[in-house]
């Protein structure tokens, strides 16, 4: 080997160039000091084991991610971590040298049926939707009153999400409430933080009538259209495979297989 070509190795060594090179100490620097750091915890991410920087924020219930060097981050995954759940709702692309996003915590369990027949649930981020409104409307000889309350609803990604539309249905309230709400789905923005095939879905629902089809034990909208009363012990739905989302849920299904 010519001194050249020695000195070429030496050069490539280091980066090959002053950027290159700067990318790499940065990089190893990282890698040694971010596991030493208080901030670095072991989160489960899509049923998947990392580890990465978890950093507070002034809102508590959101937390900006920094993952190692050559690590990346999944656009509206679930996080589990602090026995919460997370969502991922942003993620900055520039990642040649870390990659880092924002999630927000998870504050509903949402439960459906989807139009192949299957119970889906998903963890979501609901908000509030009319801060400043009573949540209540009455015609114009106030005769009868009716709830006016919105809300918005965060939700991951994926194939079922991306079916729902407008006027379906939903039972969103406390678990422990003895009087549950229901809402519809009014706009179907989906295009707000959604790139390409990863992202979250912004949906606004506004409040509605139950119905007699509902389940409220399970919080499942118009369940008993799809599953008879007098056939509901022997209804069995198959699991979803373990490349979809992997959530096990929280509250008794009542022997019921669902999608998750």
């Amino acid at each position: 080997m010519s001194l050249w070509d020695t000195y070429r190795s030496r050069i490539n060594a280091q980066g090959g160039s002053r950027r290159n090179a700067a990318l790499q100490r940065e990089s190893r620097l990282l890698s040694a000091k971010m596991s030493s750091s208080l901030s670095y915890h072991q989160v489960v991410i899509n049923g998947e084991q990392r580890s990465l920087s978890v950093i507070n924020s002034d809102n508590l219930n959101q937390k900006t991610l920094c993952t190692l060097p050559g690590e990346d981050l999944p656009h509206g995954g679930l996080v589990e971590w602090m026995k919460n759940r997370w969502l991922i709702t942003e993620v900055d692309v520039n990642n040649e040298l870390y990659t880092k996003g924002i999630m927000r915590q998870c504050n509903y369990l949402l439960r459906w049926i989807a139009d192949d027949g299957n119970i889906i649930e998903r963890w979501c981020i609901v908000e509030d939707g009319t801060k400043y409104l009573t949540g209540e409307y009455g015609d114009n000889d106030f005769i009868i009153t009716r709830g006016d309350s919105r809300i918005s609803v965060t939700l991951s990604r994926d194939k079922y999400t991306l079916r729902l539309n407008r006027d379906d249905r939903f039972l969103i309230d406390d678990y422990d409430s003895p009087n549950v709400l229901a809402y519809r789905l009014t706009k179907p923005f989906k295009l707000g933080e959604s790139f390409g095939e990863n992202g979250v879905l912004y949906f606004v629902m506004q409040e509605c009538n139950t119905e007699d089809t509902d389940n409220f034990e399970l919080h499942i909208a118009n369940y008993y259209d799809h599953f008879p009363r007098e056939n509901e012990t022997k209804q069995s739905v198959q699991r979803v495979p373990d490349d979809e989302q992997n959530v096990r849920p929280d509250d008794d299904m009542s022997g019921k297989k669902v999608w998750l």
